[in-house]
């Protein structure tokens, strides 16, 4: 049988392919394939380190926008975005004589004022009065205008609205009365404290 395969040369042939063939899948499968295997885990590796860098670099990229609101408490206070005195009774007292000034200004005339309660939300706290005032349609408008855009700021968080009285004296013509209670709250900072 040796000497019929050593005779044969297509056998010879055939024998000789199978076995490079053999060598060549025992070499895919042992060596080339592990080393693929590698260099694909290494491939995706580097795409994660280049999408974490990326990230990394997008917030370092943030950075100034971060110390630009760190400043923002300190600039907002230089601003006078917060109501500001030494202890809640003087920062009531001042949102008080400020709500008259404010109400008087706009043609409105201030009937009675008192604090409401302290609020806090988040890491704010909130200064608050209620007032009644009376007045023309105009005036109190303006005066609701006035308190809204008042800085610091002022943020009227209830109000009821009624027709005033009028005196009905014969022969005199009156324009409409309105009266108004409204509450008003706004950012507090006591000096000398961080919010």
């Amino acid at each position: 049988m040796i000497r019929r395969w050593c005779a044969d040369k297509r056998i010879r042939r055939a024998a000789f392919v199978a076995g490079h063939l053999a060598v060549f899948t025992f070499f895919f499968v042992l060596v080339v394939m592990p080393i693929c295997d590698f260099l694909a885990d290494r491939d995706s590796r580097i795409v994660e380190q280049r999408m974490l860098l990326a990230r990394l670099e997008a917030i370092a990229g943030q950075y100034a926008n971060v110390q630009d609101m760190a400043r923002r408490p300190d600039a907002q206070l230089q601003r006078g975005e917060f109501l500001i005195g030494p202890n809640e009774g003087v920062i009531n007292a001042d949102l008080q004589t400020r709500l008259k000034g404010l109400t008087e200004a706009a043609g409105a005339r201030l009937r009675s004022a008192q604090n409401l309660p302290t609020k806090a939300n988040d890491q704010i706290k909130y200064s608050g009065s209620r007032i009644d005032i009376s007045g023309s349609p105009q005036s109190i408008q303006k005066a609701i205008f006035a308190i809204e855009s008042a800085q610091p700021y002022l943020f009227i968080t209830g109000a009821v609205i009624k027709p005033g009285l009028s005196t009905n004296r014969p022969g005199v013509v009156e324009e409409p009365v309105i009266q108004a209670q409204l509450d008003i709250i706004g950012p507090m900072q006591i000096e000398g404290r961080d919010q």
